[in-house]
């Protein structure tokens, strides 16, 4: 008997132990997803589609000069399967030998690739690309015939968008678009014959290019200096008093390195000492060199900015003593000098830029903050209305004995059976009757009572002995003042699960605030949210960081009602 009841209780103990380990692992795979957001949110668009998946984000390069290229972002050149090891020697060379040279065939009719600085890594970084993505699809009918016919399939396998996209992934520098000037009165004048040029010859260099969107190509080096610095001098048809932004359109080199416009105006008043005063205009915030694609940088001098214009970059007027450069035309008020800088600030910078870069274009991209403030009301407003009435509605049926009760409690519960799609058209009709498209109270008056909640209220008011209100009444207490001090601090458990259910409920809403509302400065997160994905953005970054900060007053209410949601669901599940 003994060695049964040990062998009963190894047994119960491995049981117990197999369920833990269960249990872990159930909780395990429920917050994958939510690892994969959490780090997705700081990873860049190359990094969410990685093949194969890359769970965590890396480190950004450490860049001194520029351009420069990715290095192994491709696989080496393998032996195809088909080619025999020792043909495969005198093979290779050829092959990639004729793969560059396919490429520079291409690059010397593309004007966006010409301006372009040789070097061995690039060449060896194309050769692998186009290797990886079109050579390695080939059947195998190809590598059993000649080397001539060899050759001549592979390069008949090389597309133009093929290098396009492989150059754009391994080639990284900063190109420069043409400027454009915007007054006061929205009127845009480009400035067609900006010439840049580098203080430094050392430092920095610039190339003209002839293709129509660049209009100039940047090299750089921090070797001896952590910024470098380009210059123009432009006429402008616009006064420096009326121009309302600066649009100049980059292309980054994806170093996180931060560039900076000063915008200085001569005087015409003189100073004895022979210095001439002039006016500046500094930004207040860096444009960050945080990817390799085209991105209009926009610093803005005067007027208010648009609810869409906070990406903009504000720029301060100071007075200055020193000299502004020799070549402006004091007699010319409309001569304008642009000192273009790009610094490299330290490594921890560039990382936590890299890593909030999401973040930091959420709030610049969209309105978040208002679709934040929208979110909050409508599911507080919501909640509040839904416990006051949901409470009410309840106490009513537990407590009070009235004609044709069981009935309509039965159609209560016979309506959580309606889909919300039945009732999404005639609700939808009514709310254009009364006059209540586009506004808050379309979304929150018709859901602010529930079947569920009125279900749930009473089924936990049942139980409050029916004496304990009589008494109440005999002491000379209101009806309602029954409800508020008596029944409300009994039911606090199933108060704070309706809560969170309701809040959650209102909180995740999307189809009906999608179909009320038409002002975008009125939509909620899950509809703004929505929209950074879509025909012609796919913004996935920025979508996992918004979605991320959604999730914050979901967890803190939770956290501040856990007690009272647990005791909710567990009230009568043991019996006393």
């Amino acid at each position: 008997m003994t060695q049964y009841k040990k062998g009963q209780q190894i047994g119960t103990k491995i049981f117990r132990g197999s369920g833990y380990l269960l249990l872990v692992a159930a909780a395990f795979c429920t917050m994958i997803p939510l690892l994969w957001l959490l780090t997705s949110s700081f990873k860049t668009a190359n990094e969410i589609f990685a093949v194969p998946i890359q769970w965590f984000p890396s480190f950004p390069p450490r860049v001194t000069s520029s351009p420069y290229i990715v290095e192994n972002a491709y696989p080496k050149i393998e032996k195809p399967m088909a080619v025999d090891k020792t043909a495969w020697e005198t093979l290779q060379p050829e092959l990639t030998q004729a793969i560059w040279v396919e490429t520079q065939t291409h690059i010397a009719v593309n004007a966006q690739l010409s301006n372009y600085l040789p070097s061995e890594e690039l060449r060896t970084e194309i050769t692998e690309g186009l290797w990886q993505q079109l050579v390695t699809s080939l059947p195998d009918e190809v590598w059993n015939g000649t080397k001539a016919s060899i050759v001549t399939a592979v390069q008949d396998a090389i597309i133009p968008e093929a290098i396009d996209t492989i150059w754009s992934a391994v080639y990284r520098e900063v190109a420069i678009g043409t400027l454009q000037i915007e007054d006061l009165d929205f009127n845009r004048t480009p400035m067609e014959t900006v010439e840049w040029t580098a203080t430094s010859e050392i430092g920095a260099h610039i190339r003209p290019s002839t293709d129509a969107q660049t209009v100039a190509s940047l090299s750089y080096d921090f070797r001896d200096s952590n910024t470098r610095y380009i210059t123009a001098t432009i006429t402008t048809p616009v006064p420096i008093d009326r121009i309302r932004r600066i649009t100049l359109p980059i292309r980054g080199d994806a170093s996180y390195h931060r560039l900076f416009l000063n915008v200085s105006v001569l005087q015409t008043a003189a100073i004895d000492n022979g210095t001439r005063n002039g006016i500046t205009y500094q930004p207040t915030r860096p444009f960050v060199l945080e990817n390799a694609l085209w991105k209009d940088a926009v610093w803005r001098l005067h007027g208010i900015p648009g609810e869409l214009e906070s990406s903009h970059i504000k720029m301060n007027q100071v007075e200055t003593d020193t000299a502004v450069e020799s070549t402006l035309d004091t007699q010319n008020g409309n001569q304008l000098f642009l000192q273009l800088s790009i610094h490299q600030p330290p490594y921890l910078s560039i990382v936590w830029d890299k890593l909030t870069a999401n973040y930091r274009n959420l709030w610049k991209t969209v309105p978040y903050n208002r679709y934040f403030i929208n979110s909050v009301f409508i599911a507080t407003a919501s909640t509040l209305l839904t416990l006051f009435f949901c409470s009410l509605g309840g106490y009513a049926f537990a407590k009070y004995r009235f004609r044709g009760q069981k009935v309509l409690f039965g159609i209560l519960l016979a309506s959580m059976m309606v889909p919300f799609q039945v009732l999404l058209v005639p609700l939808f009709g009514l709310m254009y009757d009364i006059g209540w498209l586009n506004s808050y109270k379309a979304i929150v008056i018709p859901f602010s009572v529930g079947a569920f909640g009125v279900f749930l209220m009473r089924q936990f008011i049942v139980p409050i002995p029916s004496e304990l209100l009589d008494a109440a009444r005999i002491d000379g207490c209101s009806e309602f003042g029954i409800y508020y001090r008596i029944v409300l601090p009994i039911i606090k458990p199933a108060l704070g699960a309706l809560t969170i259910y309701s809040f959650l409920g209102s909180w995740n809403g999307y189809l009906w605030p999608l179909i009320i509302l038409r002002d975008e400065a009125k939509y909620t997160l899950p509809i703004g949210l929505a929209n950074l994905v879509g025909i012609y953005r796919q913004d996935y970054g920025m979508l996992m960081a918004g979605t991320l900060l959604s999730l914050m007053p979901i967890v803190i209410l939770f956290l501040a009602m856990q007690r009272e949601f647990v005791q909710g669901i567990t009230l009568g599940s043991v019996k006393e």
